[in-house]
């Protein structure tokens, strides 16, 4: 596994962490409130890093092969849709938060974050390496 992807899954790790964090503290706490701010910077972070290193490295690796450059673009496509949802959601609730409609948001924060680190790391980046072989030898 190159470093690259390995830190890109740290930083998965990390979100977990946090949200899991969010989760227990509950938002309405302000230790629950700091943890809420820095699951939000992390993941813009993660955001920042995927944009400036991640695909740029998978589309210099499908150089010449259409189906990854296409799938490369849709990934990136559906990261830049599911993210204005997320910094919503973060947005949202910076201030504190409860009740159902926090819970209803929370869950599906939380379901779109582990469905797309899931895809990530089983699809995206199985590929980013498979290419990335084959352009090393």
């Amino acid at each position: 596994m190159s470093d690259l992807v390995r830190t890109l899954k740290n930083e998965h790790g990390q979100l977990k962490e946090l949200l899991d964090r969010v989760k227990v503290l509950g938002i309405g706490s302000a230790e629950g409130q700091r943890a809420l701010r820095g699951a939000r910077q992390v993941f813009v972070d993660h955001l920042a890093h995927e944009d400036r290193d991640f695909y740029p490295a998978f589309l210099a690796a499908s150089a010449g092969r259409p189906d990854a450059e296409r799938m490369a673009m849709q990934f990136a496509a559906e990261m830049t849709a599911i993210s204005k949802d997320i910094l919503g959601f973060f947005d949202k609730y910076k201030d504190g938060g409860s009740g159902l409609e926090y819970a209803r948001d929370f869950g599906r924060l939380s379901a779109a974050l582990f469905l797309r680190w899931h895809k990530e790391e089983s699809i995206l980046y199985t590929r980013y390496a498979e290419l990335a072989a084959t352009k090393a030898a």
